[in-house]
C-alpha cells in the first residue's frame, strides 16, 4: 500500500469516527450506514457462518471456531486462477496492509480457501503469500484434509453462496469474487461483492464490528459491577 493510500484510509477512519452516525457507538446503525455507503455490501446477519475443518500448508488442522475471538475476513480462490483470483488477492493484501498498521491486526484474521486442492499443493500454498504480499501473521491459506473429498471446499463455497464451476476442459473454474466478513463470536455479518467496493469501507466495517463488541463487553462489565454492588 502506498503512503498516500494509507493516509487516505486512516483519514477516512478518523473522519467516520467524527460523524454523528458513527460517533461514540454506532450500534444497530452500523449495517444500515454501511448499506448506504457501499453499493457492493450485502448484509447477512446470520447467527453463525458455515463451519469448516481444513488444514494449512503445514498440515495443521484449522477450524473456523479457532477464530471466535477475532473478526474473520474469508474468501475462496485457487492458485491456478489467472484472472479474478490474483486481483482479489491483491485487494485483500491492500486491506490487510491497512488493518495491520494498527491494533486491529491482533483482532482480524484473513483466511483464503482453495477450491482446487488437487493442484494447490502444500508447496504452492506456502509460496503464495510471499508472491502476493500477504502477512502470514494473520493470513492463512487452507485446503482439504486427506480424508476429505476433492470437491469439499467447492461445496463449502456453495454453503457461503458462491459457485465454482469447472469449464469444459476442466482446467479453469468460473466464479465470482466475494469477501465474507464473520463477526467476533462467529456471527456471519456481511459480504462485499466483486472488486469495485472501496477498501476503506470494509476496513471501517471491521473496525466498527470490533467497537461494537468492546462496547457490549463494557456494558456487561458495568452491569456485573452494578448487580454485585446491590447484592
Amino acid at each position: 500500500m502506498t503512503n498516500l493510500t494509507r493516509r487516505s484510509a486512516l483519514a477516512a477512519l478518523a473522519a467516520l469516527a467524527a460523524t454523528p452516525a458513527f460517533a461514540n457507538h454506532p450500534g444497530e446503525n452500523l449495517d444500515a450506514r454501511m448499506m448506504e455507503m457501499e453499493d457492493y455490501f450485502q448484509l447477512i446477519d446470520e447467527q453463525s457462518a458455515p463451519a469448516f475443518e481444513l488444514q494449512d500448508a503445514q498440515g495443521k488442522l484449522v477450524r473456523l471456531s479457532d477464530f471466535n475471538d477475532k473478526i474473520v475476513v474469508l474468501y475462496f480462490i485457487y492458485a491456478g486462477c489467472t484472472d479474478v483470483c490474483p486481483l482479489h488477492t491483491q485487494k485483500i493484501a491492500q486491506i490487510q496492509s491497512a488493518i495491520n498498521e494498527g491494533p486491529m491486526k491482533d483482532v482480524v484474521q484473513f483466511i483464503a480457501i482453495t477450491t482446487d486442492p488437487a493442484n494447490d499443493t502444500a508447496e504452492i500454498l506456502q509460496a503464495y503469500p510471499e508472491i502476493h504480499g500477504l502477512d502470514t501473521e494473520n493470513w492463512v491459506f487452507l485446503t482439504t484434509t486427506a480424508e476429505q473429498s476433492e470437491d469439499a471446499t467447492r461445496l463449502l463455497a456453495r454453503e457461503y453462496g458462491l459457485e465454482f464451476t469447472m469449464t469444459e476442459d476442466a482446467d479453469m473454474m468460473m466464479h465470482a469474487a466475494v469477501t465474507h466478513v464473520i463477526d467476533i463470536g462467529g456471527r456471519f455479518a456481511g459480504k462485499f461483492h466483486g472488486m469495485n467496493f472501496k477498501n476503506v469501507n470494509l476496513i471501517l466495517y471491521v473496525s466498527e464490528l470490533i467497537n461494537n463488541t468492546q462496547h457490549r463487553q463494557r456494558e456487561r462489565g458495568w452491569l456485573d459491577w452494578l448487580t454485585g454492588a446491590f447484592r
